[in-house]
């Protein structure tokens, strides 16, 4: 076992300095399985000796898995099992766990089992990974004609049951890949399991073994299970694909398949990525994962679906009758459509014919032939001089109509490159990279995202689904968010080149200048709405009302309420929160509310008044109703949406018998949301000492705070309304709550007046280098335009905690009240905003004391930052 355990490492140290040198990941992976094999047979033909002679006559040594398939990486479990043939003796049972238990001590991971052949055939019927795995078996010592009738029995077992397993692997596929990425352009993907990983040319294999008994690449082509081009470009994918999986295990120095940004940046200077023309070397490695892993995912679709289909008797006999022709150029059969073989060449770099068989295919739901779609594919990637001709570009407005279809089709133009031959700019974002926390996609498969977001908005019943819907005309909109990111990737501002490329895609499409504004002011304003909703006060009405005339128009309105709801949808799965939705939804109602003449006498400030009123109406004093009435309107106009009237009461009521140095605090649950809320009130003249001190007791707590709101209702009562979330807890225990409530009175009274202590969080492993990739830069930003009552200041950093209680207690060192606060994360991005005053409760306005603010705001922010966890 020493031996070789010695062997292995000093074999596979030796292969590691061939991969350094640049060897194909082919070579490196068959040569890891060929010093595997020497290894493992060392140890089992030890083990035989040990044993008596009928024991190497009754078994067989199999590899199976990426053993079977010699596509050993670095790190790589051993996949094996021991089939034997007669009885299972006592001496049988205690040579299989020797030889387990030898390989496992020799320092490999073991994936191991004891079977006979039957055994092993009816275990992969009931689950669609061992039957997987044993596609890929290989002998490796034994008995061979044991091994032979084990892979017949496997074979003709395939051949019975083909389409029930055929089904069950490919649904154990399809849950792998919701798991580890379901696209091809995700940012950060897992080189063996996301889609167009190798899992998928591993799938190919099984499904080939199901149909024909093969799982080699070149032989299922020479069967024609594959076209020659297919087989071909699922091999120089693997070879990158491997390469750069070799990398990745020995830089872990054990097995890694994540492909995340710092080993992206990494591994394009190891493999000697040279950037241009304002393109990174990460990016351009980057465009070759895309590329790579889109033809596997486009080669495996279609070997999925002809395997998913193959099964049908009428379908087989009965297709050729059943094909008919559509036109003078297409062919429609059972399953498919494309071209006939004496039009492919004028149809396939003809746009509008293009277009129209995109047409075809979406009325009567046909997936569109490899050799049509290749055709096509190729034709536009290699003649740059494929002409937009007045129809092809009002064919394309058209299809803009379409609301059921609309993203299926765009993304199958993208795969085809016939986009780009519409939308220029398109071909720019083709696999462009965002490289910070927030987005989970690549630019072009966000945007196509969020047109399938966008149009599914059509069968809501929900706000952004009538808005939707009351947009008559929807190709503007649809166009709008087809071209809104394209502006990324350039030196210049996104929106403002955006703004220049819907110019230019107005023109080209010959566009009205009404749309073509229409799109250009969308893009232009497409993050206004949810800056102001997340980042804003979307209470103060003045603020409401300048965003309502920037806006100008209800149709404007709607259009870009919907167009950022599905823009935030699109960044990544759960980032459009309930949380965002309602912030969203509440801005839009607001503003349209302004655009539609309801103001002061609006029925919305009406049901205002009653709701005031109804407060009032809980008592019978007339002086404590009066009270209660001009108290309940100076609260949050959110806390009041999410009470009810008698609570409301009784909480004011509890306020305004405070006196001197007490304090009311109640702690509850946010009806409908994961949220936990702190209320507190004092009689005090200055705010932001509680503020500061209350956001460090809930940072000490290990809670995270999402939004803080500071109102003065009267007779220098100060009501403070904190919302959190318990990261600990998914369901807060009332003793956490009753808690927070004693350590909340405890600080604020003054009775505990100790500095809050942070917990410590272990650190991941990493150089330093590689943890400042993923940190977004640190800013401080006043605005002093967007309302008349306080300043704003936008703090940009990222997530530790103690960072929202340094930046209060700096603001309350620099005589600021806080009388509102919200806080956004995005992965390991936060931004705080903070609505403050000077002494006099004042609006900031002298530029000295502002940039005094912004500096000593951003030296308190990073140099807390920079601390040392």
């Amino acid at each position: 076992m020493q031996a070789a355990r010695e062997r292995w490492h000093d074999g596979r140290d030796k292969l590691q300095q061939l991969h350094e040198e640049g060897a194909p990941g082919r070579r490196v992976v068959n040569a890891l399985s060929d010093l595997l094999d020497h290894v493992l047979l060392s140890l089992y033909r030890a083990c035989l000796e040990d044993f008596s002679q009928e024991i190497a006559a009754n078994v067989s040594f199999v590899l199976h898995g990426g053993c079977g398939r010699r596509e050993v990486a670095p790190y790589s479990d051993v996949d094996s099992m021991l089939l034997y043939q007669g009885s299972l003796t006592d001496e049988l049972s205690e040579f299989s766990r020797r030889i387990a238990q030898d390989i496992t001590d020799a320092g490999f991971q073991l994936g191991f089992s004891l079977r006979t052949p039957r055994d092993a055939c009816t275990m992969s019927l009931k689950d669609p990974a061992v039957f997987s795995s044993l596609t890929e078996s290989r002998f490796l010592g034994g008995n061979p004609e044991l091994y032979e009738n084990y892979l017949s029995r496997l074979q003709r077992l395939a051949s019975r049951r083909s389409t029930n397993l055929i089904r069950g692997i490919v649904d154990a596929r399809e849950r792998e890949r919701l798991q580890f990425g379901e696209t091809v352009y995700l940012l950060r993907p897992n080189i063996k399991k996301s889609r167009g990983g190798l899992r998928d040319i591993h799938l190919i294999r099984w499904l080939g073994f199901v149909r024909f008994g093969e799982t080699d690449i070149d032989q299922l082509c020479r069967r024609r299970a594959l076209f020659g081009v297919e087989a071909t470009r699922l091999q120089a994918s693997a070879e990158f694909l491997l390469r750069v999986r070799n990398e990745l295990h020995w830089q872990a120095n054990r097995a890694n398949d994540g492909f995340g940004r710092n080993e992206q940046v990494r591994i394009a200077e190891k493999f000697g990525y040279v950037g241009d023309d304002g393109v990174l070397p990460v990016e351009k490695l980057m465009q070759d994962y895309f590329r790579f892993s889109s033809q596997i995912r486009n080669i495996c679709d279609n070997f999925v679906a002809k395997s998913l289909n193959r099964g049908s008797f009428a379908t087989n006999v009965f297709s050729p009758l059943l094909t008919r022709q559509i036109g003078e150029n297409f062919l429609m059969g059972p399953l498919y459509i494309g071209v006939n073989k004496t039009a492919i060449d004028s149809v396939q770099g003809d746009l509008s014919e293009v277009l129209r068989l995109m047409q075809l295919a979406a009325v009567h739901k046909k997936k569109i032939d490899y050799p049509t779609w290749d055709a096509i594919r190729r034709t536009m990637t290699n003649n740059p001089e494929i002409e937009l001709t007045r129809q092809s570009a009002e064919q394309f407005i058209a299809l803009l109509a379409n609301t059921k279809m609309l993203a299926d089709l765009l993304k199958l133009l993208h795969e085809m490159r016939v986009l780009e031959k519409i939308l220029p700019d398109f071909k720019h974002a083709r696999g462009l990279l965002q490289f910070n926390e927030y987005h989970k996609y690549t630019v072009d498969e966000h945007t196509l995202r969020a047109i399938g977001i966008l149009t599914e908005f059509e069968q809501e019943q929900t706000a952004k689904g009538k808005a939707y819907r009351s947009i008559q005309d929807k190709r503007v909109l649809h166009l709008a968010l087809l071209l809104h990111d394209l502006g990324k990737g350039y030196p210049e501002d996104h929106c403002q080149v955006g703004v220049e490329i819907a110019s230019a895609t107005g023109e080209r499409l010959g566009l009205s200048d009404d749309d073509t504004k229409t799109i250009q002011f969308l893009i232009r304003n497409h993050l206004l709405m949810s800056h102001l909703a997340f980042h804003r006060d979307i209470n103060d009405e003045e603020m409401v009302a300048e965003f309502a005339a920037k806006v100008g128009s209800v149709r404007l309105l709607s259009m870009l309420y919907v167009l950022t709801c599905a823009d935030i949808d699109a960044v990544g799965p759960g980032v459009l929160t309930p949380w965002k939705q309602e912030l969203l939804t509440d801005l839009y109602r607001h503003a349209k509310n302004i655009l539609t003449g309801h103001r002061e006498d609006d029925l919305y400030l009406t049901l205002q008044a009653e709701f005031y009123q109804q407060i009032a109406d809980t008592v019978n004093d007339p002086e404590t109703s009066t009270w209660l009435n001009n108290a309940s309107q100076n609260l949050p106009r959110n806390y009041c949406e999410q009470h009810e009237p008698q609570f409301i009461s009784e909480q004011l009521l509890h306020l305004r018998e405070v006196i001197a140095e007490q304090v009311q605090c109640t702690v509850g649950r946010v009806k409908g949301r994961n949220l936990i809320e702190l209320c507190i009130g004092k009689r005090e003249k200055r705010r932001a000492g509680v503020f500061y001190r209350v956001m460090g007791l809930l940072a000490s707590l290990g809670l995270s705070i999402t939004s803080v709101d500071i109102k003065p209702i009267g007779d220098s009562l100060i009501f403070y309304w904190f919302k959190f979330a318990d990261l600990d807890f998914e369901h807060t225990p009332q003793r956490r709550l009753d808690e927070i409530q004693r350590r909340a009175i405890a600080v604020v009274a003054g009775g505990d007046k100790s500095p809050p202590q942070f917990r410590t969080k272990w650190k991941k492993r990493g150089g330093g280098r590689a943890l400042q990739l993923s940190r977004p830069i640190i800013e401080v930003k006043i605005d002093n335009q967007t309302v008349d009552s306080a300043t704003i200041i936008d703090v940009f950093a990222y997530k530790k905690i103690g960072l929202l209680y340094r930046i209060s207690r700096k603001l309350h060192e620099l005589g600021l009240d806080v009388n509102y606060a919200r806080v956004s994360t995005y992965a390991h991005q936060l931004i705080a905003v903070f609505y403050v005053c000077d002494e006099k409760g004042n609006k900031v306005h002298d530029k000295n004391q502002l940039q005094v603010i912004q500096q000593e705001v951003l030296r308190e922010t990073s140099g807390f930052l920079q601390q040392e966890d």
